[in-house]
């Protein structure tokens, strides 16, 4: 596995289990893979020249991954939530 892949299988990991802890998750499954996929990627973006030996990688994502589930939350239509609880 390349270190990119594993990044990216980190970043969709991490952010599937901070998804699935939260109230309020997608109606349909495949849509909460593909949101988590496409922040995952995103994530990965927005940090590939970041250096992870002076930066908490664990801080980050949790604060990536609150904005990211806010903004969805917002605009995400009641008809497509199902309570996670």
């Amino acid at each position: 596995m390349t270190p990119a892949t594993y990044g990216l299988c980190e970043a969709v990991s991490d952010l599937t289990t901070l998804f699935m802890a939260q109230p309020q998750l997608p109606a349909n499954s495949r849509d909460a893979c593909a949101l988590v996929v496409n922040w995952a990627e995103e994530f990965d973006r927005k940090h590939a020249e970041t250096d992870w030996a002076e930066v908490e990688y664990l801080d980050t994502i949790d604060r990536f991954f609150a904005d990211k589930y806010r903004a969805w939350l917002e605009s995400a239509p009641a008809r497509s939530l199902r309570n996670n609880r």
